[in-house]
């Protein structure tokens, strides 16, 4: 039974990865990252290599299916899964590296699969303190809280070199498109923007996106204090990523349609039009006036 469930798990990625642009961006950086980062201290493999069992732990929904179906087969499963994440990841550092220190992380493999720590993050409270006119991230955080917080404390590698800061920006214009995927009623539209006005969205939407991403850009001050400029431009990017979404969004605006899900050619249009800046910058002179007269007609 254990042997037919891994087979099953290996199927259900391979077939998420291709049919699913959550899980195959997921798995593509990640890949990325392990191919790319180098370190002459192996204490950020072994960093690493936990975060990334971590994230699968808990950001799994399947636990309780998987406990009533596989029984007293359940935690040895869990564990043989790990194993195999935890063994696939280590074969990326293992020849970059001749400290093999960082590999008791195996450790975790087994002591997972009895931790739940889930439950403490819903309905977190903060989520209150968010401003209406950003009820996406509200609507978004409130299903997503645990996944954010690990996103805020794994984003610190991504300022390990110039090239996953850039990865960043990808994974930004990836969550961006879901947050702003929702689509809010009449009523919910009016009382945004009764008080405020589309800049302001925009700018307050761009700051979440900095804060969030603070751990990465003070990681990259700290292990690249010679190239200053890159953290400018990441957060002149990030407004930018920011007014390209949120304008597209109330072009298409619909208060009939709930929900307005980006596809893959969506998500590389974006990545492409923003990466070469200029026809971003077009697209915002052009569309920013006429989607705020839209937005003034229902206000």
């Amino acid at each position: 039974m254990l042997r037919n469930y891994l087979k099953l798990r290996i199927k259900l990625l391979l077939k998420a990865a291709s049919q699913s642009m959550d899980i195959g961006a997921l798995v593509t950086g990640i890949f990325l990252l392990l191919v790319f980062i180098k370190s002459d201290n192996s204490y950020w493999y072994g960093f690493i290599s936990c975060a990334i069992l971590f994230m699968v732990q808990f950001l799994r929904k399947d636990a309780d299916f998987l406990k009533n179906i596989l029984g007293k087969q359940f935690y040895i499963s869990l564990v043989t899964e790990y194993l195999l994440i935890w063994a696939m990841t280590n074969l990326f550092f293992i020849f970059k590296t001749n400290d093999f220190l960082y590999l008791g992380s195996v450790a975790l493999c087994f002591v997972l699969p009895f931790i739940k720590f889930r439950q403490h993050f819903n309905n977190a409270g903060f989520i209150y303190n968010i401003p209406v006119i950003l009820l996406e991230w509200r609507s978004f955080i409130r299903k997503n809280t645990f996944a954010l917080a690990g996103f805020f404390g794994v984003s610190f590698f991504l300022g390990y070199h110039p090239f996953t800061l850039v990865l960043l920006l990808a994974i930004w214009i990836y969550l961006l498109l879901i947050v702003y995927s929702y689509q809010e009623s009449k009523e919910l539209l009016i009382l945004q923007f009764s008080k405020t006005g589309l800049e302001k969205k925009i700018m307050y939407s761009s700051v979440f996106c900095v804060i969030f991403s603070l751990p990465a850009v003070i990681g990259f001050v700290i292990m690249n204090p010679a190239e200053k400029m890159y953290p400018v431009f990441f957060i002149l990017f990030i407004i930018v990523i920011n007014h390209v979404i949120i304008i597209h969004k109330y072009m298409n605006f619909n208060e009939k349609v709930k929900e307005n899900k980006a596809n893959d050619m969506e998500f590389f249009k974006f990545l492409l039009m923003t990466a070469s800046v200029v026809p971003a910058l077009v697209f915002i002179f052009i569309n920013k006036r006429t989607v705020a007269k839209k937005i003034a007609q229902y206000v």
